[in-house]
């Protein structure tokens, strides 16, 4: 797997989002956190999380620019970007005009950049690689995000308490510019013909915006990607909801520390499952799927109900390495199937669909949580899990996918016709 690392500019791009990653789950964590610290209420914690996830569902708006921009650009002036509005946070908190409100306000700012990120990242990776050593790419990419939250979450309660939530803001700044420093030396074959022009009228331009937003959701409306994507509308449903309710329920638990516990736990669930990923593409995708999520369906159940927090922790993990799983071959199989100069519009749209329900899962988590209790709304994921294996047993196409690697455009990216 880690042979695609000797190609220098996956290397370049896998270090950079290791490095921006550190600086985006030291940030989600502080945030959530100080929301729920100047609030305490989890009904907070959900707007807050609702209002950060509106970006990702609006990514599609992003998916043109991508497909026109200079990928290498995107990545550098983002970084640039979140880490001067990161820098704000702890700027108002010492001039004395920090708020609940301002803070949520930044980290919208913050998340709304961060979705040039993920798109440019993923229209790279085809550009540097070839298909077969997609899924060991794209494995290593998971394990770049998941093995950051699993090193930071892990000690994340611990450095709230020593250091305070509106420090660790400050040492976002440098990780956005370490980022900076690795993504400029990416290079890469860049087409010519699908680079926004230097000087284009802002009616032209915005003509072809138009035209190439259009591109992709036609694309998308048409072909059959919608069916694989429900277990990723459902499962950002479910985690919208927990990322809401955890600090509550880490404090129904025991306390500040078992937020950072739980975060790790669901990191290195998903850290194992995208490491492990890379072995099942030689075994049908449809059988793959239905297990890896009734798998996550028991463990979550028991995580909810077993009395030792401990045990509750380390079942949580398992939970999610099914999920992993399922995650890295579903968007590995996706990426494979599209043309290369739909790569960005097509995989925005996909991941605005995919995240449509992460804000109304983090609002409504965070308002039942005020009402039943935020460990009732944990154990919800059990059956939303289950849900899933319903899904994909009873659509037979999805059912008798084959592995990975027998997936093909011709036969498995049907089109409807015009």
């Amino acid at each position: 797997m880690f042979k695609v690392l000797k190609n220098s500019n996956f290397s370049y791009l896998f270090w950079g989002r290791i490095v921006t990653n550190m600086g985006d789950s030291l940030y989600n964590v502080a945030a959530m956190w100080l929301v729920y610290e100047m609030t305490n209420s989890p009904l907070y914690t959900g707007i807050a999380g609702a209002l950060i996830m509106i970006p990702q569902v609006l990514e599609f708006l992003v998916g043109p620019l991508v497909d026109r921009w200079k990928i290498r650009s995107i990545l550098i002036s983002t970084q640039l970007l979140q880490g001067g509005l990161i820098l704000l946070i702890p700027i108002s908190y010492y001039l004395g005009f920090s708020n609940v409100w301002f803070v949520m306000f930044i980290m919208f700012g913050v998340v709304a950049i961060e979705q040039f990120v993920y798109p440019a990242q993923s229209a790279m990776i085809p550009k540097v690689l070839n298909k077969e050593d997609l899924p060991e790419a794209n494995s290593l990419m998971s394990i770049a995000y998941k093995g950051a939250d699993f090193v930071l979450t892990a000690i994340a309660g611990i450095v709230i308490v020593k250091i305070g939530a509106i420090n660790i803001f400050l040492i976002n700044t440098v990780t956005f510019l370490l980022a900076v420093m690795l993504f400029k030396n990416i290079k890469y074959h860049e087409n010519k013909e699908r680079v926004i022009e230097d000087h284009p009228s802002i009616k032209s331009g915005f003509q072809m915006y138009k035209k190439e937003l259009s591109e992709g959701f036609t694309f998308v409306k048409n072909s059959s990607i919608l069916q694989f994507i429900v277990p990723l509308i459902v499962a950002n449903f479910v985690f919208g909801m927990v990322n809401a309710i955890l600090p509550a329920y880490a404090d129904f638990r025991g306390g500040e520390r078992y937020y950072g516990y739980y975060l790790a736990s669901l990191s290195i669930g998903m850290l194992i499952g995208s490491l492990v990923a890379m072995y099942f593409k030689k075994i049908p995708l449809g059988r793959v799927i239905i297990l890896s999520f009734i798998l996550s369906s028991v463990a979550w159940g028991g995580s909810a109900f077993i009395g030792s927090s401990l045990l509750s922790i380390i079942l949580f993990g398992i939970s999610t390495i099914g999920i992993g799983i399922a995650n890295i071959l579903i968007f590995s199989m996706i990426q494979a199937l599209l043309p290369e100069d739909m790569m960005g519009r097509v995989f925005s749209f996909i991941s605005s669909i995919a995240t449509i329900l992460l804000p109304l899962g983090s609002f409504l988590g965070g308002y039942l949580a005020t009402i039943i209790g935020s460990e009732y709304i944990f154990a919800g994921g059990s059956l939303l899990c289950l849900f899933i294996v319903f899904y994909w047993s009873s659509n037979r196409p999805l059912r008798s996918l084959p592995p990975y690697l027998e997936i093909n455009a011709e036969n498995h990216l049907k089109r409807k016709a015009s």
